[in-house]
């Protein structure tokens, strides 16, 4: 993605982002990588939270309540793929890893370490996707602008 500098009279200078099309192929694939990788891993932590909750005797219902509820609230906003949903999505993973890593160093669990390897990978997934969505969906603007005008002058002549 190429950003040349333009200056406009008041002196300051405004990148544009130019996308081609062989970039917008390697984005999209970025994109669809990208979310899989951040439902995985958001998958992985509902069930992980389900299983050592629900199944062991230290577990309980309410502390799977407070472990899924912020996650469960995502859903509706995945389905939809906006790139604020995303970014949200990357700040409750920051509670979580707040939460998992004193336990982590206290305790030294295999579940704590997989916890935490699943909500790294959700916040850097969730972020590169949040990203790559706003790129994406700014090409397709472009995209809908120039054919937009393509069509407008094709009509005119």
């Amino acid at each position: 993605m190429n950003q040349p500098d333009h200056s406009q009279n008041t002196g300051k200078r405004k990148k544009d982002i130019i996308i081609t099309d062989t970039e917008a192929i390697i984005l999209q694939k970025k994109l669809r990588a990208g979310r899989l990788v951040t439902l995985g891993c958001y998958s992985g932590l509902l069930v992980m939270f389900a299983l050592l909750n629900l199944f062991r005797d230290t577990g309980s219902i309410k502390l799977w309540l407070v472990q899924s509820v912020p996650l469960l609230i995502f859903i509706p906003a995945l389905r939809h793929e906006t790139h604020r949903s995303y970014s949200w999505l990357c700040f409750v993973a920051l509670m979580y890893f707040v939460a998992i890593i004193p336990l982590l160093m206290g305790r030294w669990w295999w579940s704590d370490w997989l916890i935490t390897l699943l909500v790294t990978l959700l916040f850097i997934a969730s972020m590169m996707t949040s990203r790559w969505l706003q790129y994406w969906n700014y090409y397709l603007s472009i995209k809908r602008q120039s054919n937009f005008s393509n069509t407008a002058e094709s009509s005119n002549t």
